[in-house]
């Protein structure tokens, strides 16, 4: 298909979550499950058998124990609809519901690189987000409906599908060219787990006979969880805890917000890891074509989008851990090691009406935590390449890798252009990835010439497997201070230790001795056969039947 250039239709992107999961209820996408459903498992086991048979997406207007909440799939997930496969990402994004990947990926960069607008500051009172509030002795996580969606996870993960939402404490000097909001701040939106503190579920039990059910039945001696601690991930490496240790630093603890539901503008940059003292909002706004409509936090001085589903406030400990973890993760397995990390404290929770959690569910590919890990990746390498002036025409994160490759399409004619030898212009694309914050995302490129689109995986694994040279086409880069995510399950204990190395590109392109030479005549129906035959059969196509 023929790669169009779309623009994104502001008035057509959802102005909340809620309005996202009514759009695609309209076209299908959506399932309701009027019975209740166990937050132990059951929800997972229903996401992820959703997922993997490219269900409509569940909304689970009960869960036990949780009443007055509901919980959904955060989308977008792969449909199944015939040539609308990525609808659920494309009318997210106010794009025409059969949009490809790739079309979509320059659809968002061309809206991102706009002017962003000030927030829109809406009354209290009338905020969505504001309609319910628990603070004091009223916070109770455990009514929220937290899952359990892995056996074997370590708690009730609440925070899969929102934003962390936390600002530079007062004093912190702003660097000149910081790209934020607020002139005396940086305020960071980021996308990492969080769950309810308390003891531990057992882990990976001994499995029960087929006929005995273990849904609803929590493992062990019933576990305890706190009505207002929790534990999360403030990496240091990450901007949320860059800025946690800034706070830690003048031994304060760290204010925090974690919006859940936020709008469809907002969960588009919680992946994209722009570069630090850069505010998300900035890019959303620039996205939407105007301001969004804000509300300042009950607790402290961070601003959330007013249409949120659930807001929860309250402080990271500077001095105190608990354990988090294991947790299933989006590689597609399940450590079986906790650690500890900082305590938090929730002093406020507020809430819409029969609010909605959103929710991803890890695992095997494909899934929204990699529908948006990858295309939000694949988006801001796209733009680091674009400003080092290399002849790059486009990259993607294909889907079905888990966030494990990065393809690079270069221009076939780079070497006229750089002058550079291959491994000299593998290595600068190396350097331009692993040098930047989103180097943290990928430990394996994989560069391939223009005839190999980065979002077709069969074509990227067709160039891997006959085009890259196992010897003169592989490049490793021990230099550089990254090692991927860390959650690749091959890296061995020293490599996760240190933080950096297993990194290595792939090289499609010809090796050097044959740089300059044609290659050799690909065979398929677009290249090997006179254009005119090519016409004449599809023309036919329909009529000999082979479109019934």
């Amino acid at each position: 298909m023929k790669r169009r250039k779309l623009k994104i239709d502001v008035q057509k992107v959802p102005k909340s979550y809620r309005a996202y999961l009514e759009l695609l209820a309209s076209k299908g996408e959506v399932v309701a499950i009027p019975d209740e459903v166990d937050w132990y498992l059951e929800i997972g086991a229903i996401l992820r058998h959703a997922c993997e048979t490219e269900s409509p997406m569940p909304l689970f207007s009960k869960v036990k124990g949780a009443p007055g909440f509901r919980a959904a799939e955060m989308g977008p997930t792969v449909s199944r609809v015939p040539g609308k496969r990525w609808q659920r990402l494309a009318l997210m994004l106010g794009l025409p519901d059969d949009a490809q990947l790739l079309e979509i990926q320059d659809a968002f960069l061309d809206a991102i690189g706009q002017e962003p607008h000030p927030p829109v500051m809406v009354d209290p009172a009338t905020a969505p987000c504001k309609q319910n509030k628990w603070v004091g002795d009223q916070v109770d996580m455990t009514k929220i409906p937290a899952p359990i969606l892995h056996d074997g996870d370590g708690g009730r993960y609440f925070q899969t599908a929102g934003a962390i939402m936390v600002r530079t404490p007062p004093g912190e000097p702003v660097p000149e060219d910081a790209y934020t909001v607020d002139k005396d701040a940086w305020t960071n939106w980021s996308f990492s787990r969080a769950m309810i503190a308390g003891s531990r579920p057992q882990n990976n039990p001994t499995p029960k006979p087929p006929h005995a059910s273990s849904v609803g039945v929590p493992h062990g001696n019933g576990p305890h969880y706190s009505k207002n601690n929790i534990v999360g991930l403030w990496l240091p490496f990450q901007h949320n805890g860059m800025i946690y240790n800034m706070w830690t630093a003048q031994g304060k603890d760290c204010p925090f917000v974690i919006a859940l539901g936020v709008p469809p503008a907002v969960t588009m940059l919680l992946s994209a890891a722009p570069p630090a003292w850069h505010d998300e909002y900035n890019y959303a706004s620039a996205f939407l074509g105007h301001g969004i409509e804000m509300v300042k936090a009950e607790t402290c001085d961070v601003l959330v989008p007013a249409e949120c589903e659930i807001i929860i406030e309250g402080y990271v400990s500077a001095d105190k851990s608990v354990a988090e973890g294991p947790f299933g993760e989006f590689p597609g397995y399940l450590s079986n090691q906790s650690s500890l990390k900082p305590l938090a404290k929730i002093t406020c929770v507020t809430f819409r009406d029969e609010a909605i959690l959103p929710i991803c569910i890890p695992g095997i590919p494909i899934d929204s935590t990699l529908m948006l890990g990858c295309f939000c990746l694949s988006a801001t390498a796209r733009v680091y390449f674009e400003k080092s002036g290399l002849p790059i025409i486009d990259c993607f994160s294909p889907l079905e890798a888990s966030s494990h490759w990065l393809v690079i399409r270069v221009r076939d004619d780079w070497h006229k252009i750089t002058g550079m030898t291959v491994k000299a212009f593998i290595d600068k694309i190396a350097e331009v990835f692993w040098t930047n914050h989103i180097g943290k995302t990928t430990a394996k490129l994989i560069i391939v010439g223009e005839d190999i689109p980065p979002d077709d995986s069969n074509k990227v694994t067709w160039a891997l497997a006959t085009r890259n040279n196992p010897v003169q086409g592989v490049f490793h880069y021990p230099q550089y201070d990254s090692d991927g995510t860390g959650l690749q399950i091959y890296l061995d204990v020293a490599t996760k230790l240190r933080g950096r190395g297993g990194l290595v590109a792939y090289s499609c392109l010809q090796i050097q001795q044959q740089v300059n030479q044609p290659l050799e005549q690909v065979l398929s129906f677009a290249t090997n056969y006179p254009l005119p035959l090519q016409e004449k059969i599809k023309s036919k196509w329909s009529e000999w039947g082979f479109d019934r």
